[in-house]
């Protein structure tokens, strides 16, 4: 991989618009100011160490005794406030690169991303995005710091004793940039990040599928693949030790180059007398201080590339196809209850796939009751798909009220319809909190009547907590009858005029099958209700029934 492509999201992630690159100068020059006192406070000491073996009077040394107390004093503010102002800097920056994951994100789901695993989402929506505050803390400003703080203790070395500067210059400037190169040649950034999202994935797997897994005896496969991720993971991890141990070993031989070469210059300098007996103790002691923030450098260059690693990832996110975008001028909303069209509706999920739709023309009157029966598989999902415009037509249309969804915005034509999915998502708060989702402010009676419609009024008066019941993550305390009914009580809720039933019975004995939709036909009023269904008593209490086999509309079965 060319390095211009390599470094590319580096380079991407700094040239962001809006970075506070203003907070970051300001603690970049609060880190100096405290690497600076670290410099003055041990050469300082150093003066009074070799001031005091000359036995002077006491009155000559407070004054150097007080300088060096306002160092030791002002270090941990600076240094504090450097940490303060860094990682407001960076947790603005960070707020930006959550508003851009969503923006990413919410023109590709559900569709477009249906074929990525959760797990490896996740990391890249937490870790990854989290991960790019470091570019600006635990990168930019530990370089900037360590490079200022050695030119200002060469500078400081170099008005005691010119030649010491030299030789504190020549080990700094190889302390600082060889092991920052040996670190940015390193390879397996990327590999550790792609392991970190395929880790996660596994064991979110291995977590929600654990009664399955066990069940079944393949529990130990599960946790062998993740231990096999973890040792790839630890092969790379002691790879990247070695190399940062190897990073360490040359700083502490510059350092004691460095501190060794002055300490020597310094003595020959007081034997010539070119300098005084005082400094002898100073040169090592700055120069010690000066090389304090160098070991800062391969680690902050080190992260840097993490940190790309990263941002490959959520940059791979933009090159997912978009499928479905608003139109420049969106046309006004249907008002009321809308017709609901198909005409020669072809949808294809993608090239060299087989149409989930082919030719499909039905209408919902308005206010009407249309039954879609067929086979699994038969497209019976790809209408819901289509009007929710998670995915585009191939051919023909399809209309809300006689305008044409693609004219519509995503959120005008999504607002048109009220879902009660086959596979309901429910979150992890109490049944009302999923029961309102999608209208927070329904009143009492409102909800009371939802409950009732979905027979769901006796379940919920049995409830410890009633309505304020948790229902656990992803639903785990209700039986796939209740979150069935849960979810068609939400749809009733939700003031979409198009109410959508896909597969509302599934699974319920066929007593309360029935009874429920009846409860829901009655309840939705004058609203239009389209359900996806494969029991024939639902469809026979539908206005319309239409039957659909291999994506085409065909004669109903008797």
């Amino acid at each position: 991989m060319s390095g211009d492509r390599r470094h590319g999201s580096l380079r991407r992630v700094l040239a962001e618009p809006g970075t506070p690159y203003g907070r970051l100068a300001v603690a970049g020059l609060l880190g100096l100011a405290s690497a600076a006192a670290t410099i003055g406070l041990l050469a300082g000491s150093g003066y009074v160490v070799g001031r005091a073996a000359l036995r002077p009077g006491l009155d000559a040394l407070v004054g150097i005794l007080a300088a060096v107390e306002v160092l030791a004093f002002l270090r941990g503010p600076l240094r504090y406030e450097e940490r303060l102002v860094g990682h407001d800097a960076a947790l603005r920056a960070l707020t930006r690169w959550r508003v851009w994951l969503y923006d990413c994100l919410s023109p590709r789901v559900p569709a477009a991303l249906a074929g990525w695993r959760s797990g490896d989402l996740l990391a890249r929506a937490v870790d990854d995005v989290d991960s790019l505050q470091d570019l600006y803390l635990r990168s930019l400003l530990p370089v900037a710091i360590a490079v200022g703080a050695g030119a200002i203790g060469t500078a400081a070395v170099g008005l005691i004793l010119p030649w010491a500067a030299l030789a504190l210059g020549i080990p700094l400037a190889v302390a600082l940039s060889v092991p920052a190169l040996l670190t940015w040649r390193r390879s397996g950034d990327d590999e550790m990040a792609a392991l970190s999202g395929t880790l996660s994935a596994q064991v979110v797997d291995a977590l929600a599928g654990a009664p399955e897994l066990l069940v079944f005896g393949a529990d130990d496969a599960a946790l062998g693949d993740v231990d096999a991720l973890g040792a790839r993971s630890d092969a790379l991890e002691r790879q990247h030790a070695r190399l940062a141990t190897a990073s360490s070993l040359v700083i502490a031989l510059c350092l004691a180059t460095a501190v060794t070469t002055a300490l020597a210059l310094g003595v020959a300098a007081v034997h010539a007398h070119h300098l005084g007996q005082v400094m002898v103790a100073v040169l090592p002691l700055a120069v010690l201080a000066t090389f304090e923030t160098v070991p800062g450098v391969p680690l902050a260059v080190a992260r840097a590339l993490t940190v790309r690693a990263s941002a490959d990832r959520l940059f791979a996110l933009e090159q997912v196809p978009v499928p479905v975008s608003d139109p420049a001028a969106p046309a006004a909303p249907p008002q009321g209850v809308p017709e609901v069209a198909f005409e020669d509706a072809a949808l294809r999920y993608g090239p060299g796939l087989p149409r989930a739709l082919d030719g499909v023309s039905l209408r919902v009157p308005a206010g009407g009751r249309v039954a879609v029966t067929g086979s699994s598989g038969a497209g019976k999902s790809s209408l819901v798909t289509a009007l929710l415009r998670f995915w585009p037509l191939e051919d023909g249309t399809l209309s809300l009220g006689g305008i044409d969804v693609a004219q519509l915005s995503q959120h005008d034509a999504r607002a048109a319809c009220a879902l009660a999915d086959q596979r309901a998502q429910m979150f992890a708060g109490t049944v009302r909190s999923n029961l309102t989702l999608a209208r927070p402010d329904a009143g009492e009676d409102e909800v009371a009547g939802a409950l009732r419609a979905a027979r769901l009024d006796g379940w919920v008066a049995g409830l410890p907590d009633g309505l304020d019941t948790p229902v656990g993550e992803d639903g785990v305390a209700l039986s796939g009858g209740e979150r069935r009914r849960l979810a068609v009580a939400r749809a009733l809720l939700a003031p979409g005029p198009v109410v959508i039933l896909d597969e509302p019975t599934s699974g319920l004995e066929p007593r309360l099958a029935d009874e429920l939709l009846d409860g829901v036909l009655a309840a939705a009023g004058e609203r239009s209700v389209l359900v996806i269904t494969h029991r024939a008593a639902e469809s026979a209490r539908c206005d319309t029934t239409i039957a659909l086999e291999a994506g085409r509309v065909v004669p109903p079965q008797p």
